[in-house]
C-alpha cells in the first residue's frame, strides 16, 4: 500500500557536469601556469646564461689580475725590499759607521791641509819666519782646529749613517705593503663572480621548477575541488532523496498507522466522503474518500471503512493512536475485518 507515483531516484548528471566544469576551469588555470612557467624559462634562460658567461669572464680577469699583483710583488718589490733591508742593516753596523767616519776624517784632513798651505803662503808673503815662536803658535792653533773639525766630521758621519739606516728601514717596510692585500681582494672578487655566475646559471631552472610546482598544485587543487564538490553534491542529493522517501513513508505511515494492515480511519482525518457499498461478510459500510492535508496525500482517493462505525460492531479492530500529530485519532486493523483498503481511480 502506498502512493501510486513513488519518488524517482535523482539525476546526478547535471550536478556531475557542473562539478566537472568547475574542475576543468581550475585545472585549465594550472595548465596556463605551467605554460607561462615554460615561456618564462625560455625567455630568461638565454639572458641569465649570458650574464653567467660575463661573470665567468670577469672571474677569469680578476684571477689574472690577482696573479699579476702577486707576481709583481714577488718578482719586483720583494727583491727590492730585501736589498733595502740589507742596506739598512749594513748602515746600522759599527764597521760601516767607522768606515764613513774615517772617510769624513780623511776629507777633513785634506781640507785642513789645503787651508794650512794657504795660511803658510800668506804668512810668508807677509815676511813671517816659519821657525819663529809666533809662527809655531799659529800652527798649533791650526792643529787644534783641525782635530776639532775632524772629530765633528766623524761624529756627524756616524749620526748621518744611523739616520740613513733608519730611514731605509722605513722605506723598505712601506714598499709593496698594499700588493698582498690587492692580490687577496682580486682573488676574493674572482670567487664572488664565480659564485654569482653559478647562481645565475641555476636560477632559470629553479624558477621554472618553482613555477611548475605552483601550476601542478593548482591542477591538483582543481581535481581535489572537483572530487570534493561532486561528493558534496552527491551526498546532498542522496540526503534529499532519502528525505523525500522518508516523507513518502511518513505519508504511508500516516495512512497505515502502526502496521501494514492498520490504517488511519478516523472520519475526522478524511474529506470528500462518499458511501459506495456494504461489505457482505461484516455488514460494514464502505466509503470512498481523500485524506485531509497533513494526514496523507490529498490527491489520492481511497476506499475503506470509518473507524467510528467499526468501533460499534468490532471494537477489538479499532484503537486510538497516541503518537505525535495523530494522537487521539482512531485507526482500524483491516486484517481483523478481512477487508482490504484500496486506492481508487
Amino acid at each position: 500500500m502506498g502512493k501510486s507515483n513513488p519518488t524517482p531516484a535523482p539525476d546526478y548528471q547535471p550536478l556531475a557536469d557542473a562539478s566537472r566544469a568547475a574542475m576543468e576551469s581550475q585545472t585549465q588555470l594550472g595548465r596556463d601556469q605551467l605554460a607561462f612557467a615554460r615561456e618564462q624559462y625560455d625567455r630568461s634562460a638565454p639572458i641569465l646564461e649570458g650574464i653567467a658567461n660575463q661573470q665567468i669572464a670577469a672571474q677569469g680577469e680578476q684571477m689574472a689580475q690577482a696573479r699579476d699583483y702577486y707576481n709583481y710583488q714577488r718578482d719586483t718589490y720583494r727583491p727590492l725590499e730585501r736589498g733595502l733591508v740589507a742596506d739598512a742593516q749594513r748602515f746600522n753596523t759599527e764597521a760601516y759607521q767607522n768606515q764613513l767616519a774615517g772617510q769624513a776624517a780623511a776629507d777633513a784632513g785634506r781640507a785642513f791641509g789645503i787651508s794650512q798651505q794657504q795660511n803658510q803662503r800668506a804668512m810668508a808673503s807677509m815676511g813671517a819666519n816659519p821657525n819663529s815662536g809666533r809662527f809655531a803658535g799659529m800652527q798649533n792653533a791650526s792643529g787644534l782646529q783641525q782635530a776639532a773639525m775632524r772629530a765633528n766630521a766623524m761624529t756627524g758621519a756616524r749620526n748621518q749613517a744611523q739616520q740613513m739606516g733608519y730611514a731605509r728601514k722605513l722605506d723598505a717596510a712601506g714598499l709593496g705593503r698594499g700588493l698582498a692585500g690587492a692580490s687577496a681582494a682580486a682573488y676574493g672578487g674572482a670567487s664572488t663572480a664565480g659564485s654569482m655566475a653559478g647562481g645565475n646559471a641555476q636560477s632559470a631552472g629553479q624558477n621554472y621548477m618553482g613555477n611548475s610546482a605552483i601550476g601542478a598544485g593548482t591542477i591538483n587543487a582543481g581535481y581535489g575541488q572537483g572530487i570534493s564538490g561532486l561528493g558534496n553534491v552527491l551526498n546532498t542529493s542522496v540526503n534529499q532523496y532519502i528525505n523525500t522517501q522518508d516523507s513518502t513513508l511518513a505519508d504511508i505511515g500516516a495512512i497505515a498507522g502502526a502496521g501494514a494492515s492498520i490504517y488511519n480511519s478516523d472520519e475526522r482525518v478524511k474529506e470528500n466522503i462518499v458511501e459506495v457499498a456494504v461489505d457482505q461478510r461484516t455488514a460494514l459500510t464502505l466509503f470512498e474518500f481523500n485524506y485531509r492535508e497533513g494526514f496523507g496525500d490529498p490527491n489520492i482517493r481511497y476506499r475503506g471503512v470509518m473507524a467510528q462505525e467499526v468501533e460499534l460492531s468490532y471494537p477489538d479492530a479499532v484503537f486510538t493512536r497516541t503518537d505525535g500529530a495523530f494522537n487521539g485519532y482512531k485507526a482500524v486493523d483491516y486484517a481483523m475485518l478481512g477487508i482490504e483498503m484500496k486506492e481508487v481511480a
